[in-house]
């Protein structure tokens, strides 16, 4: 072989690995591979720029409960339709009506904070709400059920819940943060049990703060933080963690057409889940104070119509009468521009003040009335919305049907989380009207119609208005579970 291609082959194959050799060096120093952790901060530890939230979620995990659901929902036989029947009863008398019971399961989660020496678990309403028997489990393998467990209370217009734990012994709990020193572009951690996958732990950053734009069936109280840490089914009432290992939000609900997370998910700011614990604690329910008017956010037409001349401030549409606001001499047409001198910016900061305060509490109104600022003193009113214990779901009552809206989560039990139209039946009284007539349980109601009148359905103000308007014989067209459709005929009152 020529000597030369051996000398020009063996420095090719030098050249090669020298190449490599550097390119090896400069991949594993772009990608930190030799990087070792370390802390900038309390709880948060960084790999070569890299966060590694490994020792936030050591350190709070423990402090993350499941919560599991459960109650008996009673279906009604079709077959009561053709025992009833006017020729099966002539030939064989009356015949028993026959339903069945299926237990629904559902889980949540939850986390446990300390409160003057005592240990509660925050969570949302919707997670303990329609409950006849709950179960905590513990990453620890410890569980709770039965009387072991006392819902301390639950407020459904923020969507919180406390639950207490009576004979737990020594439990982990996290630390409560503060939102005030949130920032949008913080990182946060979402930790829960979505689809029952327990102890799933997501990270990302806080999108937006003080979203009101978006809100909960009864839920007026709108602060959410927004995130685009992944929260799914499961994740309702688990902790929103930033990176120095303290809970600053209580994850609550994702917007999803899908039923699936898109990256945009909300959780109830702390400071408000504390507040709501405290007073469900301390009085054993949530007093908010009460004004009394009905607020619209400034628009740029009334700005000019009226040269007003500031940018932010509140309109009132209309003051109710017999309230504080009326009593104080709010009129309607003043602008508010400040409670207590906190600017009042729009109606969700106006909501979030008033609410804030206690009842009886006198503050200063400063409003805009025809070009002049006036300061009045209110003395608030009480608005109480908290929940002490699970109660028969809100609704209306007629000829033997509990009528709830098609939105309801009983509804929504049955039906799926699927867009539904009409009023959801969730019980029917023995021996009523309705049941005579043979309506079904968890049917859904569309149409009322009698003498050369009818009212399609689609809520429950529709179903006021028939009451109101509509003497039987009535005729009921509804829909069931099953995908068929049923003509009812309900004659008697």
């Amino acid at each position: 072989m020529d000597k030369k291609l051996i000398i020009y082959g063996a420095i090719f194959v030098a050249l090669v690995a020298i190449v490599g050799f550097f390119s090896g060096v400069i991949t594993a120093a772009s990608f930190s591979l030799t990087a070792k952790p370390q802390s900038n901060k309390e709880g948060a530890y960084a790999v070569e720029g890299k966060t590694s939230f490994a020792p936030i979620v050591d350190k709070t995990s423990p402090a993350v409960v499941s919560i599991e659901g459960k109650r008996t929902v009673v279906y009604r036989s079709p077959y009561n339709d053709l025992l009833d029947d006017p020729f099966f009863r002539r030939f064989f008398g009356e015949a028993p009506k026959r339903n069945w019971e299926k237990e629904q399961k559902w889980l949540g989660s939850g986390f446990i904070v300390e409160y003057k020496g005592k240990d509660y678990i925050l969570t949302n309403n919707h997670v303990v709400r329609d409950a006849e028997e709950l179960t905590i489990s513990l990453p620890d393998e410890r569980k709770f059920s039965g009387d072991d467990i006392e819902i301390v209370g639950r407020d459904p217009e923020t969507e919180v819940a406390v639950i207490r734990i009576k004979k737990g012994g020594d439990l982990p709990d996290i630390t409560p943060g503060s939102v005030e020193e949130l920032k949008v572009g913080d990182w946060v951690i979402a930790i829960g049990n979505p689809f029952g996958l327990l102890g799933t732990v997501t990270a990302g950053v806080v999108s937006a703060k003080g979203r009101s734009e978006v809100s909960l069936s009864k839920n007026i109280y709108a602060d959410f933080i927004q995130t685009d840490a992944a929260i799914n089914q499961g994740n309702s009432g688990g902790p929103l963690i930033n990176t120095e290992g303290k809970v600053i939000g209580v994850n609550t609900m994702i917007v999803s057409q899908t039923g699936g997370n898109i990256g945009i998910g909300f959780a109830v700011p702390i400071d408000i889940a504390m507040d709501v614990l405290e007073s469900l604690v301390e009085k054993g329910t949530v007093e908010r104070g009460y004004l009394g008017i009905v607020p619209e956010n400034l628009t740029q037409d009334i700005k000019k119509a009226l040269k007003y001349p500031h940018k932010t401030g509140v309109y009132i549409k209309r003051v109710e009468g017999k309230t504080p606001a009326e009593e104080a001499g709010l009129f309607e047409g003043d602008i508010i521009l400040k409670l207590d001198n906190k600017k009042i910016e729009d109606v969700n900061i106006l909501r979030k003040v008033v609410a804030s305060k206690n009842p009886n509490e006198k503050i200063e109104v400063t409003v805009w009335r025809n070009g002049v600022e006036k300061i009045l003193t209110v003395k608030l009113g009480k608005r109480s919305s908290a929940e002490i214990s699970t109660t028969e779901p809100a609704g209306e009552v007629w000829l033997g049907m509990q009528l709830l809206p098609s939105t309801s989560k009983e509804a929504q039990n049955i039906w799926g989380e699927k867009e539904i139209i009409g009023v959801f039946v969730n019980k029917i009284e023995p021996g009523s009207p309705a049941d005579k007539s043979g309506v079904v349980e968890n049917s859904l109601i569309n149409l009322i119609q009698a003498e050369n009148q009818s009212i399609k359905i689609k809520n429950l103000e529709d179903i006021i208005r028939a009451k109101k308007e509509f003497k039987p014989p009535l005729v009921l067209l509804t829909n069931l579970p099953d995908g068929s459709i049923k003509v009812i005929i309900i004659e008697g009152s």
